[in-house]
């Protein structure tokens, strides 16, 4: 028998037996928030960049709740296995992302904190959560079919990104082409007639499922806001005690991207031990396709709705990380073709991420 979600407190939930990670960030955040009321000078953004460590580990625990709703509810109501993969559990994943996006753009009226994130969360999602699987899983053995179905859509949502941004400038239109990419990839999805997906458990409770999905969904806001307003913080005290302007990039590729994929790497991981390699490596894909088009076109859209204005982009930094981006997308796509990644292929991706950081860095300085 599912143990109730209201019978037992989160705390207890996140304390058990390997959720130390959990404690840990939890004390960051305490720590780093903490500071404040006894700490001045550069060391507070120290600690400052603590808390949105701690802040994004966190993440993990409201997606499982969304993530487990989604999954019951379309076992519940036979979705396909496709259409759950593809649709639901993309939101779940990709969710932080989102926020992170709607956060910069409604509260701070900066569009690039979320496009920044999103390219940064793709390029992780693709290099970083298959080579540190191949650490668990050596080779990591994956159907050759999700070169033809969940990777191709990817590729097009790149493409788009990059031929959109060539005039520097990203329209309303622009965003809702983005958007209907996005449902036309779903379209596609339903008409694959695989099984109902079927979670690891099978017990159902409508009141369990809609207090996860309420509190899953509106904690993740709220952690997303809080991140981004601990990141335009930092970036103030950085002028205020170096007089230089940190660009938002800096923290997008170090902790905002990889921040916000974490929750994608623990459910990947998760796959691979159980021994489902394939959906390691898929949930890491097939989420890409809803970042780079609904996190994108969705926060975009409300952005050139509120201000009235087309979305100016600096295009020598916008260009350098979807070509980033986009020969990422083309090493994974060889490294899959044979149908596993073995560790050394693994490192080469790490190496590859870390070396895009390395460039970007060098570029925006």
């Amino acid at each position: 028998m599912e143990k109730k979600f209201n019978h037992k407190p989160i705390l207890e939930e996140v304390t058990k037996k390997g959720n130390t990670k959990y404690v840990v960030s939890f004390l960051l955040v305490v720590l780093g928030y903490g500071s404040y009321l006894f700490l001045q000078g550069p060391i507070l953004i120290v600690f400052l960049i603590l808390a949105m460590l701690g802040t994004l580990l966190i993440f993990n625990i409201p997606s499982k709740w969304v993530e487990d709703s989604f999954s019951k509810l379309s076992y519940r109501f036979k979705i396909s296995s496709a259409i759950t993969g593809g649709f639901f559990l993309a939101i779940a994943s990709s969710a932080p992302e989102f926020f992170t996006a709607t956060s910069g753009v409604v509260y701070y009226k900066i569009f690039s904190i979320g496009f920044d994130t999103i390219i940064w969360s793709a390029i992780f999602n693709l290099c970083v959560i298959i080579g540190v699987g191949t650490f668990y899983k050596d080779p990591i053995l994956v159907r050759k079919s999700i070169l033809f179905r969940d990777f191709p859509s990817m590729g097009i949502a790149i493409v788009l990104l990059l031929v959109l941004a060539l005039d520097g400038v990203y329209s309303t239109v622009d965003f809702i082409i983005l958007i209907c990419t996005y449902f036309i990839y779903v379209w596609f999805l339903s008409l694959d007639k695989s099984k109902s997906y079927k979670p690891t458990k099978s017990a159902f409770s409508w009141r369990i499922i809609a207090l996860k999905l309420f509190f899953g969904i509106v904690l993740i806001a709220l952690l997303a806001h809080l991140m981004v307003a601990t990141g335009q913080e930092t970036i103030n005290l950085f002028e205020q005690f170096y007089g230089y302007a940190l660009p938002v990039g800096v923290l997008a590729c170090t902790i905002y991207g990889p921040g916000t994929s974490i929750a994608d790497l623990f459910m990947s991981l998760a796959a691979i031990r159980k021994g489902e390699q394939t959906a390691g490596v898929v949930n890491g894909i097939s989420s890409n396709t809803f970042d780079l088009t609904i996190c994108i076109g969705v926060p975009g859209l409300a952005y050139t709705f509120l201000t009235g204005k087309d979305i100016l982009i600096n295009v020598y930094d916008s260009l350098l990380m979807i070509f980033m981006l986009l020969l990422s997308y083309v090493l994974v796509f060889f490294v899959l073709r044979n149908g596993k990644v073995t560790i050394r292929e693994g490192i080469f991706l790490l190496g590859y991420f870390l070396s895009c950081i390395i460039v970007y860095l060098v570029h925006i300085f």
